[in-house]
């Protein structure tokens, strides 16, 4: 019984570890609007209006929504090499990365963050 409570006790202590190490914001707010709330959130929070990771709306990301990713293949819109929308396989084709860059300046006014990927 003792080591059931063992293994119990270290589960929960790393769980406890990457919800304290999820939650680092290492991006500060641009403003004080409301677009502002969708800019500041971590990386890999997906939460916001913008995909920080590839650079494209969160919703219509390929890479990280999978009901996205279902919706472009069976368009016949995808990359295998890539494995992401061809439509936004920027590696295939970098011009593709305007469209989102023009979405991204109507809503915000200024120029797209770099991706990270």
């Amino acid at each position: 019984m003792s080591v059931y409570k063992s293994c119990g006790f270290i589960a929960i202590a790393f769980m406890a570890a990457m919800l304290i190490s999820g939650c680092a914001n290492d991006n500060p707010a641009a403003g004080t609007d409301g677009a502002a709330n969708d800019m500041s959130a971590s990386v890999d929070d997906h939460s916001g209006w913008w995909c920080k990771e590839h650079g494209i709306p969160e919703e219509e990301c390929s890479m990280c929504s999978a009901a996205a990713a279902r919706e472009f293949r069976e368009k016949g819109d995808w990359c295998e090499e890539h494995n992401r929308a061809e439509s936004q396989c920027f590696i295939c084709d970098a011009s593709r990365a305007d469209k989102y860059a023009k979405l991204y300046e109507a809503k915000y006014g200024e120029k797209p963050p770099k991706p990270t990927e």
